[in-house]
């Protein structure tokens, strides 16, 4: 506790309006069932930006995302919670206890100690810091990519033809893992921004990714769609019905509401997603399994630490971050993001001043 300050910085967001503000420091808040997490990078998921104008379902049995990518040291943990000070630690917003936004100095983190260690995770890789990536991103394709094959009853995806619709960073890494699961890989997306930093980061090739309106040279020529852009519009899933074969795949992993169908009026593509389900529909006289996966879990934090680890040149997770930004910049920037008035390629990320100390002994 000495060592916590009296006040610190954090953000808000109330009524389309993301706010930096100095509070106190709620010392007497702090517990046995508190972890604090002092940020190091904190990450800019579309799922934040979605959030400030409302056009993101909120899941009852999850909550609010703002804020949930990021890096960091344990500053305080009570003598319930398992942790320890000075751990490096990632989070999982996809286990529910009590908690503030990432996008602060300090996360408070407050559950069960069954519930903070599904949520509050230990971060193997010890230079993570001075070659930087996002852990939770990278575990929800795992995880997508794990439920993909089972729920397709597949070892693995050699020999397959995957697209992937959308380079964003869940593009990209999908790209990453299916072509090391053996997949014969090709994405599309409509922003030449995105395409050339896919190419000039060396994560994909030039024969590997197209422009959206390229599609009509691939009609019927893939086993699996991968569709994983921000929003996924009506336009988009009948591209990627365009582009499947007969007997294909159409695997939904961007961002979806409540009511959303494909074709219209026949698979609730949301509760396929969200609850991670398989059905079959006929569409353009071609049959056509419809499945998805949301969130992830503990286990598939682990999976992409060991997948990291071995298999970097593989998973050069670090060439996804294209700028890094102040606490300070944060507000202004997300609101254009959100507002789109900007749309960056690959990973913003806040760098606090705490990860300085890092890089210099790196």
């Amino acid at each position: 506790m000495l060592n916590l300050p009296s006040e610190y910085r954090t953000t808000t967001l109330k009524d389309g309006t993301v706010s930096l503000d100095t509070r106190a420091f709620p010392h007497e808040a702090l517990g046995e069932q508190t972890v604090v997490i002092r940020p190091d990078y904190i990450g800019i998921c579309r799922a934040d930006t979605k959030e400030i104008y409302g056009s993101r379902d909120v899941p009852e049995d999850r909550g609010p995302l703002f804020g949930h990518e990021l890096v960091g040291t344990v500053s305080s943990a009570g003598a319930a919670t398992g942790f320890r000070e000075g751990e490096t630690v990632t989070f999982n917003p996809n286990i529910t206890p009590t908690r503030t936004t990432g996008f602060a100095e300090y996360i408070f983190v407050h559950g069960t100690a069954e519930q903070l260690e599904q949520a509050v995770v230990r971060v193997p890789e010890a230079g993570i810091r001075s070659n930087i990536w996002m852990p939770e991103p990278f575990s929800c394709i795992v995880h997508a990519l794990k439920k993909l094959l089972e729920l397709a009853d597949l070892d693995s995806l050699r020999g397959k033809r995957v697209a992937v619709i959308g380079a964003g960073c869940a593009g990209l890494m999908f790209a990453m893992y299916a072509r090391h699961l053996g997949a014969d890989m090709t994405v599309f997306n409509r922003n030449e921004d995105r395409r050339s930093f896919a190419r000039e980061q060396g994560i994909l090739a030039e024969t590997e990714i197209y422009a959206l309106a390229d599609v009509e040279e691939f009609r019927d020529g893939f086993d699996v769609v991968i569709i994983a852009p921000t929003i996924v519009s009506t336009d988009i899933l009948k591209t990627s019905a365009a582009i499947a074969a007969d007997g294909g795949i159409l695997f939904v992993y961007g961002g979806t509401r409540a009511g959303d169908t494909f074709p219209p009026s026949k698979a609730d593509i949301d509760t396929i997603r969200r609850q991670e389900l398989s059905e079959s529909v006929t569409h353009l006289g071609k049959q056509l399994d419809i499945s998805g996966a949301y969130g992830c879990y503990r286990e598939d934090y682990e999976e992409g630490f060991r997948l990291r680890a071995e298999y970097p040149e593989a998973f050069p997770l670090q060439k996804l971050t294209s700028r890094l930004i102040s606490l300070e910049d944060f507000p202004e920037l997300v609101t254009d993001i959100a507002a789109g008035k900007k749309d960056l390629p690959g990973k913003v990320l806040i760098e606090m001043p705490s990860a300085k100390r890092y890089i210099s002994k790196a």
